[in-house]
């Protein structure tokens, strides 16, 4: 077998490989690089589908809860010490002071096996949620499929690589190198995908949203806030009058007109006056 031929060989078993995985995201065989093998992929594909049936479920859980407390710092000591507790971290902290309320917002990242436990924990000390929303995705056949994918890709590149070991001239070197390059950019993302994957499997997210009501004292006089009031009790003001002569155009022009005809009228009459005394 050619250089050529082998090659030629390579790159229909890497098509083959494109298209079955596309079409079975289960398909845990491989083309071997003789084409009595490839005729034979629709067989191998059905039963690794089978097989895959008995694989335990990729899942990612995610949700995002938010509630009323008496005291925002106690329920974050509490939430703190519970994630502690249960393995997990916080990814993500923010603090909003409103005119009305403080409100925390947390963003926890918790092994899966702990989401449920975390999520009981809170709702514990929790009276009545405002909301509660929590979703579970099924990642199963894309995991199978990028395992897949990454394998296949590696078998191949390694082949590849034999048979850059095995060129006659430069020619040859430079499109094999050209091939494992490509292949070396597909396991790259592959890898990459798989490895965000596995954080979403192995760690679920949940977002935290929790805030306390602030009373308000109006009978305590501030005057920077008296100030800005009043700024803005002005400016909406002006804003109603621009709006109330802006109703008044009609009215405007009609007395300009009014004007203008009695100047023209005294106008004339002085003007005739001062003909007649001549």
């Amino acid at each position: 077998m050619t250089m050529k031929k082998a090659m030629a060989l390579l790159a229909a078993a890497l098509v083959a490989v494109t298209f079955s995985s596309c079409g079975s995201a289960v398909q845990k065989g491989y083309p071997a690089l003789s084409l009595a093998s490839l005729s034979t992929a629709d067989d191998a594909a059905e039963q690794q589908s089978e097989s895959a049936e008995t694989i335990d479920r990729k899942l990612v859980k995610r949700g995002d809860i938010r509630f009323e407390t008496a005291d925002v710092n106690k329920t974050k000591s509490l939430i703190v010490q519970a994630v502690r507790e249960l393995n997990g971290y916080i990814s993500n902290d923010t603090v909003v002071d409103h005119s009305d309320q403080i409100e925390h917002k947390l963003t926890i990242r918790v092994p899966a096996d702990n989401f449920d436990l975390l999520l009981q924990n809170i709702s514990e000390s929790v009276d009545k949620f405002d909301s509660k929303n929590i979703h579970v995705l099924d990642v199963t056949e894309e995991f199978i499929d990028v395992q897949s994918r990454i394998k296949t890709q590696k078998e191949l590149q390694a082949r590849y690589t034999e048979l850059l070991n095995q060129a006659a001239n430069v020619s040859e070197m430079l499109d094999i190198e050209r091939e494992i390059g490509n292949l070396q950019t597909r396991i790259e993302s592959a890898e990459g995908r798989m490895r965000y994957l596995n954080d979403r499997i192995a760690f679920s997210t949940l977002i935290v949203a929790y805030y306390e009501s602030i009373a308000i004292d109006e009978s305590r006089f501030s005057f920077s806030s008296q100030f800005m009031v009043g700024i803005k009790s002005g400016w909406e003001l002006f804003l109603w009058f621009i709006i109330g002569l802006s109703y008044l155009w009609v009215f405007f022009v009609l007395g300009i007109v009014f004007v203008a005809a009695l100047y023209w009228f005294v106008w004339r009459k002085e003007k005739k006056a001062s003909v007649s005394q001549q």
